[in-house]
């Protein structure tokens, strides 16, 4: 399987390893048009299965240091549109779980996108981040699965911008951390 990494600033990336997977990264730069356009550029030059997404993110109902991975996405600033029939969700779960690298994750998360860094309570996200919906239109249009898997550095309403540049290094070890482990399960399930 071909595997794109994608993630936004360098601090975000962790070295991945998967037997019998070609993977390839894609730093993105910080914001949907970056991401998109990071994105769609490597895509067109990796041509790959599947798009997997490391980075951090805020949470409402997870606390600082949980991993999250999500499957969902939502346009935060595009769901004001909905009226208009403008897409502002995209849904990887059913193409995910047919993959058996994703078998046993909650890929059933929401990753709420957009163009702000978000200090309020909002609705309709298990993890916000400023990029994610945009890579995750790119693969809809390019019929490729995406996953993201979140470190939760700050929690929505209490100092996130403070509190997201405190914990970027521990997001880095716990990053590392789990793609170690899942890395090591994947090597078990692929030599039986």
């Amino acid at each position: 399987m071909n595997i794109l990494i994608s993630y936004a600033i360098a601090a975000e990336r962790v070295e991945v390893h998967f037997s019998g997977c070609q993977i390839s990264y894609c730093e993105t730069g910080i914001g949907k048009v970056n991401a998109a356009l990071a994105v769609y550029s490597a895509v067109l030059e990796q041509r790959p299965d599947c798009i997997l997404n490391m980075g951090t993110a805020g949470s409402v109902t997870h606390p600082v240091g949980t991993i999250v991975s999500c499957g969902r996405f939502l346009d935060r600033d595009m769901e004001q549109l909905k009226d208009f029939g403008v897409p502002y969700q995209h849904d990887f779960v059913d193409q995910l779980v047919q993959k058996p690298l994703f078998q046993g994750l909650d890929l059933a998360h929401v990753c709420n996108t957009g163009d702000s860094f978000v200090t309020e309570i909002i609705d309709q996200a298990d993890v916000v981040d400023m990029e994610n919906f945009a890579v995750a239109e790119v693969c809809s249009r390019a019929g490729i699965p995406l996953l993201s898997v979140k470190y939760i550095t700050d929690c929505i309403g209490e100092n996130s911008i403070a509190h997201w540049e405190e914990e970027l290094h521990d997001a880095n070890v716990g990053l590392q951390s789990f793609f170690d482990r899942w890395s090591g399960e994947w090597d078990k399930h692929t030599s039986r």
